[in-house]
């Protein structure tokens, strides 16, 4: 049987409890990957949409298609991509903000501003598109 490496590049673990079969679960830890039958992986995404939702990941193209998702899911960003974004001007960054819906990847993108030195524009992008306070100094700066 083939097996998929599946990625869980949060800050978080995530588990997954396989009702169809008895006492059954995976716990795949933050930041790393755990290999995993195509059957365990239709199940996850079926059961809570793990893989939609940005939560975990699977980079072969053949498994992504069978869930029926592209490789472009806005919610499963790397710390990698959130750099990459912090490179970008402020209107652009903005653009790409709003395609992150997820809380688990909003929050992952404003603890990687907080541990960047970004500039005062861009924090102000950020809190704007998710609605949280970045930073208290950053904010006093700015008023």
């Amino acid at each position: 049987m083939t097996k998929y490496k599946v990625y869980n590049d949060n800050r978080f673990s995530v588990g997954i409890r396989f009702e169809n079969e008895v006492n059954r679960e995976i716990t795949i830890k933050k930041n790393t990957s755990l290999p995993m039958s195509q059957d365990d992986i239709l199940y996850a995404e079926s059961a809570g949409q793990l893989f939609s939702k940005g939560k975990l990941t699977v980079k072969d193209q053949e498994m992504l298609e069978m869930m029926g998702l592209s490789t472009d899911i806005p919610d499963a960003i790397t710390e990698e991509e959130i750099k990459n974004l912090f490179k970008l001007s402020a209107q652009k960054l903005k653009a790409e903000l709003v395609k992150i819906t997820e809380k688990h990847a909003q929050d992952k993108v404003v603890q990687a501003a907080k541990d960047a030195d970004l500039q005062t524009s861009k924090l102000k992008v950020i809190k704007e598109a998710f609605g949280v306070e970045m930073l208290e100094e950053v904010d006093e700066e700015i008023i």
